[in-house]
């Protein structure tokens, strides 16, 4: 892999590793992913809101090991990650889950889409 490419695919697994914690950060501890899921309209409870925040928890120390480390073998796995986790939004949307989820999913598919053509290219 040449420097140019190695260049692109950590600056774009940087980018989708500062999304993500960005995007997650809020659901690291119970009472701010309560916050969170009220804003966005999802009825919660104490097991819902202990999920939301392992989720939260391990997306934000994945997104720092990508910040730090931005290797193709991470970038890949975790473009891979957002592939299966966008059909899973799919799948909640398709199920009347709320249209929020729509937001998520375009995003997600957006830093799959734009971390899939860095890796590709050559």
């Amino acid at each position: 892999m040449t420097g140019m490419t190695r260049d692109h695919v950590a600056r774009w697994g940087k980018a989708g590793a500062l999304y993500d914690f960005v995007a997650s950060v809020a659901f690291v501890t119970p009472w701010t992913g309560a916050l969170a899921m009220d804003l966005l309209g999802t009825p919660h409870t104490t097991p819902t809101r202990m999920f939301a925040t392992l989720f939260g928890t391990v997306v934000v120390m994945w997104s720092i090991v990508r910040w730090l480390r931005p290797e193709r073998l991470l970038i890949t796995a975790d473009t891979i990650g957002r592939a299966l986790f966008s059909s899973w939004f799919a799948w909640a949307l398709w199920q009347g889950e709320t249209p929020a989820l729509a937001v998520f999913l375009a995003l997600e598919l957006f830093w799959a889409a734009a971390q899939w053509r860095a890796l590709l290219r050559r």
